[in-house]
């Protein structure tokens, strides 16, 4: 059995995120991800979708805080202040 390291860290923002090292392998995945999937499922969450905090505070990772969202769209909402109930 190869040991494994799992690190929990934050990035510059604010966003929590795990780190997991196991030889040549190296994973990370944010807290807001594995706690949308804990909560509605992984089938709740389509590849490559994003999963959007409500209250953009990054590290409030509440499941009502968080919501799956189309990158597309995801990043309109950002980059250019479009509702994300718009189509």
């Amino acid at each position: 059995m190869t040991d494994a390291s799992l690190t929990l860290h934050h990035t510059g923002e604010g966003y929590e995120y795990v780190r997991c090292r196991a030889g040549n392998d190296d994973a990370t995945v944010y807290i807001h991800r594995l706690t949308f999937v804990a909560e509605y499922g992984l089938d709740a969450l389509p590849v490559d979708w994003h999963v959007h905090h409500e209250i953009p505070i990054p590290w409030l990772n509440t499941p009502e805080n968080l919501t799956a969202v189309e990158p597309v769209r995801h990043g309109r909402h950002h980059l250019q202040d479009e509702p994300l109930s718009s189509a």
